[in-house]
């Protein structure tokens, strides 16, 4: 299994082409932005860019934005156009990585109170995959593997009912809420196990009387599954970690991974280096 990040929006997209209707999911609506954006182009193509209010932040694979003061929220147009404009090409310190911020994310803001916030994740390992789910969410969060609920659905085993989920997950959801939460979480593992993701993390997911939001999002994705899920999948840009440009000898050599039975893979540690390292592996 070779896992790689995806961008936000691409997650999003997925959902919004691929989680089962039915559910009271709203769909993701939202702006990619990139050096190469004209403002013009994006406010024709998605008009509620000049009558809503909006939320920006980076989208380069960068996680607890909100902690960073990576998100600016409620702004109007002008607003985030400005907030991009100081953060385009504006290098930034997350821990010891020093990178750029090149590629941005527009959504609405929904206005939410903070006791519809909740975190959801799924990520798989060698013997099962993990549902976590925490009836609090948010940038507040804290430690969600001490506080989230957990349910295990060992490799090869049974998608959960809704019953199960409720009896392991939702146990300090309110009632009123439980049945529709159970009903996103069912569809969403579904989503998860057809597209052959690896991790899967919303918070805050936000959950009102009619509707469930999902506002923040992170995800990877099994790449070793491209041949199966292409025509699901799309087109899939994997960004390249923050703090390192991708080079053009990556993507050349990435271009004949997907058309080769074989793996071949390549990263440039440093493009000034004098000692390649080689891995290889066998067997029958």
């Amino acid at each position: 299994m070779a896992a790689k990040g995806i961008r936000e929006a691409t997650g999003k997209d997925l959902i919004n082409r691929k989680l089962s209707v039915g559910t009271k999911t709203a769909k993701c609506r939202f702006v990619l932005i990139t050096e190469n954006t004209k403002w013009i182009d994006v406010v024709n193509d998605h008009p509620w860019l000049k009558t809503e209010r909006l939320v920006v932040k980076p989208d380069q694979l960068i996680k607890r934005r909100g902690k960073l003061g990576l998100i600016k929220v409620n702004a109007d147009l002008s607003g985030v156009q400005k907030w991009i404009e100081q953060h385009m090409n504006k290098e930034q310190r997350i821990g010891k990585t020093v990178g750029k911020l090149k590629t941005f994310i527009i959504e609405p803001f929904i206005p939410h109170k903070s006791e519809e916030e909740a975190y959801v994740c799924i990520y798989s390992h060698r013997t099962a995959d993990t549902i976590l789910f925490h009836h609090q969410g948010g940038v507040d969060i804290g430690d969600v593997d001490a506080k989230a609920l957990k349910l295990d659905i060992p490799v090869g085993g049974d998608i959960p009912d809704r019953t199960t989920l409720i009896n392991k997950l939702l146990t300090n959801v309110m009632d009123d809420k439980k049945v529709m939460i159970a009903e996103f979480i069912e569809s969403l593992y579904k989503f998860y196990v057809h597209l052959y993701f690896t991790y899967l993390e919303i918070n805050p997911l936000v959950i009102t009387d009619t509707a469930i939001y999902i506002l923040d999002l992170a995800a990877k994705l099994d790449t070793t599954a491209d041949f199966i899920c292409k025509p699901d999948w799309g087109e899939i840009d994997y960004p390249p970690p923050f703090g390192r440009d991708a080079y053009p000898e990556e993507a050349y050599i990435a271009d004949l991974d997907a058309k080769s039975g074989a793996s071949l893979k390549l990263t440039i540690l440093n493009p000034d280096g004098r000692i390649w390292t080689m891995v290889a592996g066998g067997g029958w």
